[in-house]
């Protein structure tokens, strides 16, 4: 019995929390074809795992998920939340991404539009 209500709590705590879950859609600007990709952030600290995102309905059928990435802001780890953008023709949407480089150091690269 003990164990049914606290398993109906646990369950309704977290629908309950995923009842207040938004995507805010966010816009990602493009100048043209990208030559190289702009490293936005040099830190010693890796990033935390990624989050889980809850992916809602799209807005369109063309439209695609990107998602949510651990950026760098006032020298600490911020989330950037997932958001649905449109497919454009001939290029395909390339994440931004972590990488450690031969100092230990840890690199953050912008995602951007490449051209297919």
């Amino acid at each position: 019995m003990q164990k049914t209500t606290l398993s109906t709590a646990l369950i309704a705590t977290v629908l309950l929390g995923l009842s207040a879950c938004t995507v805010t859609p966010a816009r990602v600007s493009y100048s043209g074809p990208t030559i190289s990709v702009p490293v936005i952030a040099v830190v010693s600290r890796p990033p935390p795992p990624p989050r889980v995102e809850v992916i809602e309905t799209a807005p369109a059928q063309d439209y695609f998920w990107v998602a949510g990435y651990w950026g760098w802001r006032d020298n600490q780890h911020v989330w950037v939340n997932g958001h649905w953008e449109r497919h454009r023709e001939h290029e395909h949407w390339v994440a931004h991404r972590w990488d450690k480089d031969e100092r230990g150091n840890w690199r953050l690269h912008e995602g951007h539009w490449q051209h297919n």
